[in-house]
């Protein structure tokens, strides 16, 4: 017994057993989530690939990432090896705070919350078929607003089957149960309880490449359910949203050519059929009308991925997008498409990077199609190894097609990242939202505060 108690004392010791207690407990809490949910759109994000540079500029390979996706020994979780797999459980805590949690012009209402954050990744060693599976818990609990209490809840596996070396089946399912920020409502009609909106999704295909071309062809199904709720000013008024459940099945088709090392132009085309469970709800009759929302949907886009030196890496694509809706009184929508990501390492220690987008959007309450232009300039600067200072500006244009009404929204951040342990690490965040609208009483400005301690294994 006296020796037990001695090596429980250890340090090593009490750090597998703590850690297999919060693994225990994360798989209790998602297996209790998702008894009688159906069993994805959340990115399952598992590396198909390695992002090679050349070594000519230095040769610290570390400093060819972006500030943000470099790995260090010293900090990186070690997680515990299972066979020939790899359990990565985390737990998180942090306090939010909001001066304007219903992000509202009028009657700004203040609160703080406490979020828990659970979480496990179990991942394959080196195989010739890499398979990943990541699970995630958010339980949000408000000091005052109660009816604002919720939990989120992610769940996405992906990888791939590599029938030969130049020859892949990538895949990735995933179910996310999250809900709707206030501030993201832009009909402004807000439910009592947050609005639930749930994600399944599947994607799976081929990818070839032999030689300096490649081809890749790839199938998606989306499934995306809203709740219905009741009003927040009027709680005997019923608030509809399931009018907005809906399909989408894609077909997307990817030609590239790798016309020097690390440089790859490609060509990339959508096609797309989105079908709505039912037509939009009339407030005023109570019904469900006959007036559908379904939609083809096409875009394309053209562009280069590049790697320089580990100076510059870029993912930047330019094109069009169509959505021909099948009703006749919803005029289609077409716009220039745009995704654009660039980083550049402007020292060994400062990452300045730059993410453009524009793309038609759907909302639940805009019957017509919306042309959402966004960009997001940030800066990483690694002040000493252990800590990561961060600053980042955002500006979002959305444009409603067929009414009067454009958006405007403007967010800046500061945060640092300390983690001076891979056993924890302590985040800060502070957002200023600010939006302007042709629409009354959209117009908001909101302070968040956030700070978490995150421990893993």
């Amino acid at each position: 017994m006296t020796l037990f108690v001695k090596k429980f004392m250890t340090e090593q010791y009490r750090h597998h057993v703590l850690m297999v207690c919060v693994l225990v407990w994360v798989l209790s809490q998602v297996s209790v989530a998702f008894a009688g949910e159906p069993s994805v759109q959340k990115d399952a994000g598992f590396g198909l690939g390695t992002d090679v540079r050349s070594i000519e500029r230095d040769p610290n390979q570390e400093t060819y990432s972006p500030l943000t996706e470099r790995s260090f020994p010293d900090f990186s979780p070690k997680g515990l090896i299972v066979g020939k797999l790899t359990v990565l459980p985390s737990l998180g805590v942090s306090s939010v705070y909001s001066d304007n949690l219903f992000a509202t012009s009028t009657g700004e209402e203040d609160d703080l919350a406490i979020v828990i954050s659970p979480a496990v990744s179990i991942r394959t060693l080196k195989d010739r078929h890499f398979f990943g599976v990541t699970l995630e818990s958010e339980i949000v609990r408000y000091v005052d607003h109660t009816d604002e209490d919720k939990i989120n809840l992610n769940a996405n596996s992906g990888g791939y089957f590599e029938i030969k070396h130049d020859l892949l089946m990538p895949w990735t399912v995933s179910y996310s149960k999250n809900h709707q920020d206030r501030a993201n409502n832009l009909s402004r009609v807000f439910t009592k309880d947050p609005l639930e909106i749930s994600t399944v999704a599947f994607e799976g295909g081929v990818s070839y490449k032999p030689n300096r071309v490649g081809l890749k062809l790839l199938g998606r199904h989306v499934r995306k359910y809203f709740e219905d709720g009741t009003s927040l000013l009027d709680p005997t008024m019923e608030v509809i949203r399931s009018d907005a459940n809906f399909n989408t099945n894609e077909i997307e088709l990817e030609t590239g050519y790798e016309f020097t090392a690390n440089h790859v132009a490609f060509l990339r085309g959508v096609l797309g059929k989105t079908s709505y469970d039912k037509g939009i709800y009339d407030d005023g009759a109570a019904v469900f009308t006959t007036r559908f929302r379904d939609s083809k949907n096409t875009s394309v886009l053209v562009g280069v991925v590049t790697n320089y030196k580990g100076l510059i890496s870029s993912d930047i694509g330019i094109g069009y997008a169509h959505v021909d809706f099948e009703n006749a009184t919803l005029s289609d929508v077409e716009n220039i498409a745009i995704d654009a990501t660039i980083d550049w390492n402007i020292t060994k220690l400062s990452t300045l990077g730059l993410d453009v987008t524009r793309s038609i959007l759907q909302d639940n309450e805009i019957i017509q199609g919306i042309v959402q232009t966004q960009g997001t300039l940030s800066l990483d600067h690694e002040l000493r190894r252990k800590l990561i200072l961060s600053a980042s500006g955002t500006y979002i244009n959305r444009d409603f097609e067929g009414i009067s009404r454009e958006d405007d929204l403007y967010r800046l951040g500061l945060g640092f990242l300390y983690r001076p342990s891979p056993y924890y690490n302590v985040r800060g965040e502070y957002i200023y939202s600010t939006q302007d609208s042709t629409f009354v009483g959209n117009e908001f400005s909101r302070n968040l505060l956030m700070l978490r301690l995150t421990g893993h294994y």
